[in-house]
């Protein structure tokens, strides 16, 4: 007979012990399945005679009160049975299961079953020899089955279901099991028969892996062709690489699939764990690996725009960057975000939303008599939308947080009227935005005015300090610096800083996505790592030479050295 002609009825009793002879079970469930199917479901409680002990109680949520009045097993066995017909009896742990059932069958002067038997926790033995645990609830969280009712004899019966669903399709890939005969034999292979480690792993795994050096970087995983099948990035080579090639067998089938292509391993040191992000996507948006799902293109960012030399300025979103300027924030997760933003800033600072053309006409429109407008068409006041201009800057930068201490009122007013939808949509909006404006938080100055250094001391090296210095809003160069911070370490600081903060250099005319990108990321990691940075501004200014030594005294106060 072929596995997807078989009829599986899976099955978990819920009992008063461990013991088949001394205890009695309390509920039978069972769920019957055939080719990935559920056919139909079974459930009973059972009244024991006996007491329901607390500890089961405790386990089960089943109490005496609820199988006082239940059926007893002399009633309920008989209409399993007819359930369970010719089926194949399955559970997780078997023996423990079945043992429970024949007791019952043999108190009522019946025989023991004579079904053919699988046991989904032996099959795991076999099939997941990586997995930390073979128990029901580990191999639930493994395969991501969420069923409601568990440690209840449906609920385990219905995930075990699934657990077996699982280990069949893995035993169908893998071993080629398709009969029933070679499904039943195979949960008793001795586990050296079961599975030998792939000799190309093997080799990776004794011949590679010691050679790799304990540094950030990129790998490559590349078949026997030398194309890539997989790039990622690590704080710690080894330890990364190391997890690729531990436990296996416990990976999804995706990274099984790709494992089983696996022949040869590339690596590339980076001297931050920065420069291995940013140099990460470059690769991958290049070679665009088959195993890589996302970061496998470009894309264009929307920035916030503040047209700040205008009189009356104006906020939108675009695109691109053009040297107008304009000041421009960002960029932003898409579009949807941009709009947000906008909205807020038209909202609560009420900075004009029309043209030019419709400003010099001196009438008052619609967006005024909405009161979200200071209409300076109808009263010019230059320095009265310059303060709010401002504060907008404070908004935006990250440095202003009335804006969302007003939000959360309102959300907590729409909650206090049960108005939840409402209430709802003021928290989605404050979780996006404290969220952006805490990476402009760290940023402090819109894309082509920000010019810092970033000192990072929590890097997992001891002895030693990374400095990231960044200008135009995109990173220029990383320092590492070791400890104690000596004059040769001081030199070669103020070479860098004359060479990345250069007042002469101007700002770049336009970004392309690869910048775009790379400056979200950088706002992605810093704000990742926002509680180990310390941030040293620079403006034109300020010399380099004293850049470099507010970077030394930033590394002396972080490290705890001597200044």
């Amino acid at each position: 007979m072929e596995v997807t002609d078989a009829t599986f009825v899976v099955t978990d009793v819920e009992t008063t012990g461990t013991s088949a002879d001394t205890n009695r079970v309390i509920e039978l469930g069972a769920v019957k399945v055939r080719d990935g199917q559920v056919l139909d479901r079974f459930q009973h409680l059972v009244n024991p005679q006996r007491s329901v002990p607390g500890r089961i109680t405790k386990l089960t949520g089943i109490t005496t009160a609820m199988v006082f009045d239940a059926p007893p097993m002399e009633d309920v066995l008989p209409a399993y049975l007819d359930f369970l017909g010719e089926g194949v009896f399955v559970a997780h742990n078997q023996s423990f299961d079945r043992d429970f059932i024949d007791a019952e069958l043999e108190r009522l002067g019946r025989n023991p079953l004579q079904n053919d038997g699988l046991c989904t926790l032996r099959l795991a033995r076999r099939l997941l020899p990586g997995l930390d645990s073979k128990g029901l609830s580990r191999l639930a969280q493994f395969y991501d089955i969420d069923v409601d009712g568990r440690h209840r004899a449906l609920g385990d019966a219905e995930a075990t279901s699934i657990v077996l669903r699982r280990l069949l399709q893995q035993l169908e890939f893998e071993h080629r099991i398709e009969t029933l005969d070679e499904l039943l034999s195979f949960q008793y292979q001795s586990y050296q028969t079961v599975r030998e480690t792939p000799s190309h792993l093997e080799q990776i795994r004794n011949e590679v892996l010691p050679d790799v050096p304990d540094a950030p970087g990129v790998y490559a995983l590349r078949n026997s062709s030398g194309t890539s099948l997989y790039i990622g990035k690590a704080k710690c080579l080894p330890d990364r690489l190391r997890s690729h090639f531990t436990a296996v067998e416990s990976r999804s089938g995706r990274k099984r699939k790709m494992l089983q292509k696996v022949r040869t391993v590339d690596w590339e040191t980076t001297p931050t764990e920065l420069q291995a992000l940013l140099r990460e996507s470059h690769l991958i948006k290049t070679e665009k690996p088959r195993y890589n799902r996302a970061q496998r293109r470009y894309y264009s960012r929307p920035f916030i725009r503040l047209d700040a030399t205008h009189e009356y300025p104006t906020v939108s979103w675009t695109r691109s960057l053009s040297d107008d300027g304009a000041e421009y924030y960002g960029p932003v997760r898409n579009a949807e975000q941009a709009e947000m933003v906008v909205d807020v800033v038209s909202r609560f600072f009420q900075l004009r939303e029309c043209d030019d053309s419709r400003l010099h006409l001196g009438q008052r429109c619609l967006y005024a008599d909405m009161d979200r407008c200071t209409a300076p068409c109808e009263e010019e006041n230059p320095g009265r939308y310059a303060e709010v201009v401002n504060r907008v800057q404070a908004f935006l930068e990250g440095r202003d947080p009335t804006v969302l201490d007003r939000l959360r009122d309102r959300m907590q007013q729409a909650s206090d009227q049960h108005d939840f939808e409402r209430a709802a949509k003021f928290r989605d909006t404050i979780e996006q935005l404290e969220r952006i404006l805490e990476k402009q938080r760290i940023a402090a100055a819109p894309v082509r005015q920000h010019h810092a250094a970033l000192v990072h001391t929590e890097n997992d090296r001891e002895g030693r300090v990374d400095v990231l210095l960044v200008r135009f809003g995109r990173f220029e160069d990383a320092i590492v610096c070791p400890l104690p911070f000596d004059d040769e370490q001081q030199a070669r600081l103020q070479d860098r800083c004359r060479a990345v903060f250069d007042p002469s250099v101007t700002p770049p005319d336009s970004l392309s996505k690869r910048d775009t990108t790379e400056i979200r990321l950088l706002l992605h990691w810093t704000y990742s790592h926002r509680d180990e940075l310390t941030a040293v501004r620079w403006t034109p200014e300020r010399p380099p030479e004293a850049m470099a030594e507010a970077i030394a005294s930033a590394v002396a106060e972080q490290a705890d050295l001597p200044t």
